[in-house]
């Protein structure tokens, strides 16, 4: 019995896509939210993937995400402002949340949090009832459990307006409970917190999964919660699982992607279907998508791709990078849709991971990473990845 290949939907080549350059010179994490006809990416400059100069920035898109406006700075403390979450809800305020990070020595060199003190950590909240233009002062979380957590991904909303907001954080007893023996070694949680004001105020917090980092959410119609989660070293896979009351409690997370395939983000489709994308940090080394046809339980053999080989071809199956985080909404006008995904990347990453000496580790530098848009037709989609499940 032979082995079929999996069918490869290269999204660049659909005759309606596009892909430009969001950001150069920084544009990190970036997380995409929809207000009206403006697409908003809320994401990181100011520093590479760590610094303390880094900062919480916006860009701006009135073309579904064929031009963008430059970066607008939103926050940017004498901490490392980093790792945005993003949402807007029913009435369209946009929502960021972020982590404010402070574990660097005196020379500026970041430090592991085991060896700092984590006062230094905290979660803000800001928001902005004017698309983007203007925001609010920066203010805590106010969720003392979770407070030197951070925050990931899509801010979500439930059909009564409860906002979700992930955030991953140290295992943390009282939200455990049982699932506490369920532990390995010493990774991460994901958990959820709520907001019932539009993202003013924060509380009850719960847990999604252990062993498990940074989650992407979407809420269905029926308001069942789709989450895929990036499991802890050493696979770092995406997980996936299903909440039907609002988050409190989960359906045992399923792996959907091989080892170093993360993080995800998810977007629902005109038809209905959820379509996942992430960041392949193995051979080929570039930016991949699956579908799911029935909430998240399963997904289609076709494999989706929205970049190129990111570190050229012919590479060995491991190598230092710094890539992916995508995020994608779809703009509808008069029943067309126009999807963008937007993800990051540094194509001069050559050497592992020297984060004690920002003398010599390029990562700390703002300087050769790009933010890329692909923005492309959702009926076009949706018909090419149909052709190849026939």
């Amino acid at each position: 019995m032979s082995i079929q290949p999996t069918p490869i939907l290269d999204v660049r080549g659909l005759p309606g896509a596009h892909q430009v350059i969001a950001y150069q010179d920084g544009g990190l994490f970036p997380v995409l939210a929809l207000t009206g006809d403006t697409v908003v990416a809320a994401l990181r400059g100011g520093a590479g993937h760590l610094g303390l100069d880094g900062r919480m920035e916006v860009v701006r898109s009135h073309d579904a995400g064929r031009t963008w406006s430059p970066p607008a700075v939103v926050a940017d403390s004498d901490f490392d402002d980093r790792n945005p979450a993003f949402g807007v809800t029913h009435s369209g305020v946009l929502v960021l949340s972020y982590h404010r990070q402070g574990n660097y020595d005196e020379a500026g060199n970041w430090r592991r949090r085991e060896a700092m003190e984590e006062r230094r950590v905290e979660i803000m909240v800001t928001r902005s009832q004017d698309r983007g233009l203007t925001w609010t002062t920066p203010a805590p979380l106010g969720v003392e459990l979770l407070a030197a957590g951070s925050p990931f991904g899509k801010i979500v909303t439930l059909n009564d307006g409860t906002l979700l907001l992930p955030i991953y954080a140290r295992p943390i007893d009282a939200l455990l409970g049982s699932r506490a023996g369920d532990m390995t070694g010493d990774g991460d949680c994901s958990y959820l917190v709520r907001s019932h004001d539009e993202g003013v105020t924060w509380g009850e917090p719960s847990l999604i999964g252990v062993n498990m980092n940074e989650t992407a959410l979407t809420v269905l119609p029926d308001d069942t919660v789709v989450a895929a989660m990036r499991g802890i070293p050493p696979d770092q896979a995406l997980h996936a699982a299903r909440s039907s009351d609002g988050g409190w409690s989960w359906s045992p997370p399923v792996q959907v992607t091989g080892p170093r395939q993360h993080p995800a983000d998810l977007v629902q489709l005109a038809n209905g279907a959820i379509l996942m994308t992430y960041g392949n940090r193995t051979a080929p080394y570039r930016i991949e998508g699956r579908i799911s046809r029935d909430g998240g339980r399963s997904w289609l053999p076709p494999l989706l791709t929205f970049s190129g080989q990111l570190y050229g071809y012919h590479l060995p199956p491991e190598r230092p990078t710094d890539l992916g985080y995508p995020s994608s909404v779809v703009r509808r006008n008069a029943g067309h849709g126009q999807g963008v995904t937007m993800y990051y990347y540094n194509p001069s990453v050559r050497k592992p991971w020297q984060h004690q000496d920002r003398a010599v580790e390029s990562r700390y530098l703002a300087r050769d990473y790009y933010a890329i848009a692909v923005t492309w037709d959702e009926a076009e989609l949706i018909a090419a990845v149909e052709r190849l499940v026939e």
